[in-house]
């Protein structure tokens, strides 16, 4: 089955602070090194969007793979910092009946995975509506 939608982490927001921080001492190998592993680690994130799940694969040498049920959406916000705005990052916060696992920090467009989860609790309530109504 093909995902609807597939959002991936922003190498800025996953690891903005220490990437910056290893780039001012680049004159050091190790940091070098660990910047490069940052940029590889928040490029292997990826959540992969189905109608009744989220998959969340990352893993760089060892794969991961999680998988969360779809449950009840209320609502979607979005926080952006300044460096968030400028490179088209930022956290959605997403408001659900039960828990939410899926780690949602420093997404790559943001507003376009604020749009496809709105339409996600539009589906929602028309099929409560529609089960309302047929009951």
């Amino acid at each position: 089955m093909k995902a609807e939608f597939i959002a991936r982490k922003s190498v800025f927001g996953d690891c903005g602070g220490r990437l910056f921080l290893c780039f001012l001492f680049c004159w050091l190998i190790v940091p070098i090194f660990i910047g490069i592993w940052l940029i590889m680690r928040a490029s292997s994130y990826r959540l992969y969007f189905y109608p009744d799940k989220v998959v969340c694969t990352y893993g760089i040498i060892a794969k991961n793979e999680e998988q969360f049920r779809m449950t009840t959406i209320v609502g979607v916000s979005l926080q952006y910092s300044v460096w968030g705005r400028l490179f088209n990052y930022g956290n959605v916060l997403v408001d659900i009946v039960g828990k939410w696992g899926v780690n949602t920090m420093g997404i790559k467009r943001p507003h376009e995975l604020k749009q496809y989860l709105e339409s996600c609790i539009a589906r929602q309530n028309a099929q409560n509506i529609q089960q309302f109504i047929t009951n």
